[in-house]
């Protein structure tokens, strides 16, 4: 999310969000600050998706891949979690926030 221009420093900053924006392989790197070759192991394995984009070859990645990618480094690092509990463990997470979502919609 990028902020957004301040009118006051008395205000709290807005958030914009980048819904439709995409990244590059390189730019995810520097955004999160994992590597390129973390990246794509996390990508093999499903833990985070890619963006279609028209004939590039070149992986493209969205805000929720980021998300996705900080949640897993986080999830790697405070608990020692390997891949098969990452899969697990993300898989759970989604579909809580699924039925989340369709409980929200019943009400």
């Amino acid at each position: 999310m990028i902020p957004a221009s301040r009118p006051d420093d008395t205000s709290p900053p807005v958030i914009e969000s980048m819904a439709d924006v995409t990244f590059t392989l390189e730019i995810l790197t520097e955004l999160s600050g994992i590597s390129s070759q973390t990246i794509l192991f996390y990508r093999e394995h499903g833990l985070i998706a890619t963006v279609p984009e028209g004939d590039s070859s070149a992986p493209k990645f969205n805000e929720e891949s980021l998300r996705a990618l900080r949640r897993i480094e986080h999830l790697r690092d405070t608990f020692e979690m390997n891949i098969a509990g990452l899969k697990r463990l993300t898989s759970l997470m989604e579909e809580v926030e699924s039925l989340r979502a369709e409980l929200r919609a019943r009400r």
